[in-house]
């Protein structure tokens, strides 16, 4: 038994140790991946090589195109050899008198696409086109906010200005009744120069007769700016009196001399 024990290694010596596999983190854990390694070593370098030893396709054509351009026309060429037989020579001017070119035309290479002819031009009045689209879409949009801006102030201010007559219309129907009352008048020339609160009566009251009907019926048909314009004109001239002005005049020559106008707006002025 200790002989069997002296024959097995001891597990602290560098013996045993060398005979375990390295498993440390980044190292080569197997023959197989060392393998491995090796054929992609071996295929970065081939790729390398290649590389630098072959030129792709594209760098091959733009050399061999400035090649042929750079290169003077040779005798080999059969336009260049109808032209010899003429009695042309190289370097020499063509034309009778020597004034033409003395060199080919050069080639002009198209870069920026592989469009046919034409493909360019038809692209650019495609696009001018459009933009010219979007600049008359976008003048139209800025003119139609506009025009709704407008057209909200305007109804705003239409708004206003008809609240204001309405007001005034009001105010004036309540001097009319209290003048036409202090001069014993028990009913107004026309129905709307009192407030329709002097016309509301009572459950018990009589009903309203055809001809005050009748009478109702033509006020519906004029507008309040028109009831106020009859209104006015009567209060100036049977109670010489203005509504904006809050004044009752001594006679027509004071109120013409005194009172600026006979509507609001003269009274803002």
């Amino acid at each position: 038994m200790a002989s069997n024990e002296s024959d097995e290694d001891d597990y602290m010596s560098d013996a045993f140790l060398t005979k375990c596999e390295d498993v440390r983190p980044g190292l080569v854990h197997s023959k197989k991946t060392s393998r491995q390694n090796e054929i992609e070593k071996k295929q970065k370098e081939k790729q390398k090589f290649i590389k630098e030893t072959y030129k792709p396709k594209k760098v091959l054509e733009h050399e061999k195109r400035e090649e042929g351009l750079n290169s003077a026309i040779s005798s080999e060429n059969k336009g260049f050899a109808l032209l010899q037989k003429m009695g042309y020579k190289p370097g020499q001017a063509i034309g009778k008198q020597g004034q033409g070119r003395t060199e080919p035309v050069p080639v002009v290479l198209k870069l920026d696409g592989r469009g046919g002819l034409g493909k360019v031009a038809d692209q650019k009045r495609r696009q001018e086109a459009v933009d010219k689209f979007r600049s008359h879409l976008q003048q139209k949009r800025q003119k139609m906010n506009e025009q709704l801006k407008t057209d909200f102030v305007n109804t705003m201010s239409s708004r206003k200005k008809a609240a204001n007559i309405e007001r005034d219309l009001y105010k004036s129907q309540k001097v009319c009744h209290h003048l036409d009352s202090d001069q014993n008048l028990e009913s107004p020339k026309e129905l709307y120069f009192w407030p329709k609160q002097v016309f509301q009566t009572n459950q018990d009251e009589e009903e309203e007769t055809d001809e005050e009907t009748d009478e109702e019926n033509e006020e519906d048909t004029l507008e309040s700016w028109e009831k106020l314009e009859v209104l006015t004109n009567y209060l100036r001239t049977q109670h010489i009196y203005c509504v904006w002005c809050g004044t009752r005049f001594e006679d027509s020559s004071d109120l013409a001399q005194n009172c600026p106008g006979s509507t609001s707006e003269d009274h803002d002025e």
